[in-house]
């Protein structure tokens, strides 16, 4: 089975992104298709799926495709109209619910408590939001319950169809490598960083776990171990802002971790509700596990250590 859907929804990302960065438009696309309570309150309900076809940076858009290509295997079970279906409802209900979540802590936060309260609400219906975050973890949590066991086959030679088809449903150690090293690469590299100088530790670990994926060539992954590699790199990036010198989360970053969560949440339940009207087999520990480090991933920075 060809992944359409996911080819689909990786190519329009890509090409509305560079649609945006070559024809100079990016005010426009921005009044247009992000997400702000504003534009949802006036009516223009597209904004809640429109969002997640534009991406802030390249790394952004590098990062969301990376994570997306992990997520495709929940394709392979539900089909094309039924993934896509839910990649698209779990970015709407994640922007939704985010900007209901910023609402409320604009509401009771300190620095806003002297102005009237349609000021406040106008501050957080004025947030944008834009890029599938939420989409690609709730189709993550979706196939780490429908398909998180399947192995991954490694192809004896790889071919065009390899490539695109088979190695986007079950990616293999390879593919999966590169993914990590998309994840990273924008958090070390960035020209505004000094992490790769400042930790050079850290940076030499993170060197020798994308060298330990890349050695298992010969092995296949299951879709949850993958996950929970994946998940567990960002959750040290996110969970321990000392060690890695993040900059602290602002109310309007921890509410965009609220909706990664909600997409996350609701593409989870899909997967149950998927696994008890077909009666599919129950996850097992694997699964449970890539979850779970899924939400931890969605904390923001230094919950853990404060």
């Amino acid at each position: 089975m060809w992944p359409y859907g996911s080819l689909f929804l990786a190519s329009s990302m890509v090409l509305v992104h560079g649609l945006e960065v070559f024809g100079r438009c990016r005010k426009w696309t921005s009044e247009t298709f992000d997400f702000t309570g504003h534009q949802l309150l006036q009516g223009k309900v597209w904004v809640l799926f429109s969002s997640s076809f534009f991406h802030g940076s390249h790394s952004h858009l590098l990062r969301e495709l990376g994570l997306f290509w992990l997520s495709s295997p929940a394709e392979k079970e539900l089909g094309s109209v039924l993934f896509v279906s839910l990649w698209l409802l779990s970015g709407a209900f994640g922007c939704f619910v985010s900007w209901l979540a910023l609402r409320s802590f604009l509401r009771t936060s300190p620095d806003y408590s002297e102005m009237p309260r349609h000021h406040v609400d106008a501050v957080a219906d004025f947030s944008n939001s834009r890029g599938s975050s939420a989409s690609v973890y709730g189709a993550c949590a979706c196939a780490a319950l429908v398909a998180g066991a399947a192995p991954a086959p490694v192809p004896a030679v790889w071919t065009l169809r390899h490539l695109l088809a088979d190695q986007m449903i079950s990616p293999p150690a390879f593919p999966w490598a590169v993914l990590v090293l998309a994840r990273l690469l924008p958090e070390f590299v960035s020209p505004v960083s000094t992490r790769l100088r400042k930790y050079p530790l850290c940076s030499l670990l993170v060197s020798l776990l994308l060298a330990l994926a890349s050695a298992q060539l010969r092995f296949g992954l299951s879709v949850a171990q993958a996950l929970s590699f994946w998940f567990g790199v960002n959750s040290l990036l996110r969970l321990c802002p000392s060690l890695l010198a993040l900059p602290p989360v602002a109310e309007y970053a921890a509410t965009d971790f609220t909706g990664h969560l909600v997409g996350a949440c609701y593409g989870a339940m899909c997967g149950m509700c998927f696994l008890m009207i077909t009666g599919g087999s129950w996850p097992g520990i694997q699964s449970w596990l890539a979850l779970l480090v899924l939400c931890f991933a969605n904390l923001p920075n230094g919950t853990l250590w404060e």
